[in-house]
């Protein structure tokens, strides 16, 4: 008895307990799982705020959007069925249709070519890393606040006709906007070869012209159109770059980029494929047979279709 006391004592000397603090077990409790969870993160802290959060893609692209259509009234299209929420956009300068065809990209359908490129300012990634290089040289200043959030949409502000307006800075920008676009066409292309090859096999039917980025099928989230002769049937295809894909019993799991809402686009199947890879895949838009993981993982019951 002695020695079970004694054990008793040390054991709640380790849990640090008191004396005549009582060691109690609880049988109803579920068994506790040894990792540690993830303590919820604080909302609003300095930590949490960085160019990546929300807070500051939704004032960035804002702004963005505004500097815009400030700087470039001339060129600025109000075509409701274009730009964020139906804004319009900046047109008939630095224009996606050239920016490709000066790369050999050329095999689009005219319609929605005046669109430029500026207009992916807000969006893409490598722009938006130069804009925040260029404040964070001057200023000496991470942004990791909201009070930095709201002095780098100043600095932005002020530094408008530098950074958007005709200039070395501008012309980096449009290239580095230009070559990533072109990477994401060179896969749309893969896809778009792939799809002429199998209507070999599909007797009646086409692919109509590929949509250049900016046009109205692009916008909706429509990159190729197949129909068949003399009907009214068309089956539409959304793109996606193809990083890996995985095999999981009787689940497809893949990986590819920015598809966290892919369940809104209004085509019949999703084509992921990649310009570096040999394998291209099509999954019927089910929407009952896949779920979306992540910005990047998006897995389907259904296997891959198969011609």
């Amino acid at each position: 008895m002695d020695k079970l006391n004694e054990n008793i004592n040390r054991i709640k000397q380790l849990m640090s307990l008191v004396e005549n603090e009582q060691l109690s077990f609880n049988f109803d409790e579920e068994p506790i799982d040894n990792k540690e969870e993830p303590s919820k993160p604080k909302e609003n802290t300095p930590s949490q705020i960085s160019t990546n959060s929300d807070e500051f893609t939704k004032k960035y692209k804002e702004k963005v959007y505004y500097i815009l259509k400030d700087l470039y009234k001339s060129n600025w299209d109000s075509d409701k069925s274009r730009g964020p929420r139906g804004g319009g956009g900046v047109v008939d300068i630095y224009t996606v249709y050239d920016l490709l065809k000066e790369k050999g990209l050329d095999d689009y359908d005219p319609e929605g070519g005046d669109w430029s490129i500026l207009n992916y300012f807000d969006t893409n990634p490598q722009v938006r890393k130069k804009i925040i290089n260029l404040y964070k040289t001057e200023t000496k200043n991470d942004i990791n606040s909201e009070e930095t959030i709201d002095d780098f949409i100043k600095w932005m502000s002020r530094n408008r006709n530098k950074i958007f307006k005709e200039g070395p800075i501008l012309k980096e920008l449009v290239q580095l906007n230009a070559e990533s676009l072109y990477q994401g066409e060179l896969n749309e292309r893969k896809a778009y070869q792939y799809l002429t090859k199998i209507l070999e096999n599909l007797p009646g039917w086409k692919l109509k012209g590929r949509s250049v980025p900016g046009s109205k099928s692009d916008r909706d989230g429509i990159d190729f159109v197949m129909e068949k002769e003399g009907t009214n049937k068309i089956a539409k295809f959304q793109a996606k770059p193809l990083s890996s894909i995985e095999r999981i019993g009787n689940f497809y799991k893949v990986t590819s980029y920015n598809i966290k809402n892919l369940n809104k686009k209004p085509v019949d199947y999703f084509v992921f494929a990649s310009s570096e890879k040999d394998n291209i895949y099509i999954f019927r838009n089910n929407i009952d047979k896949y779920v979306i993981l992540d910005n990047e993982t998006i897995q389907f019951e259904e296997a891959p279709i198969k011609f």
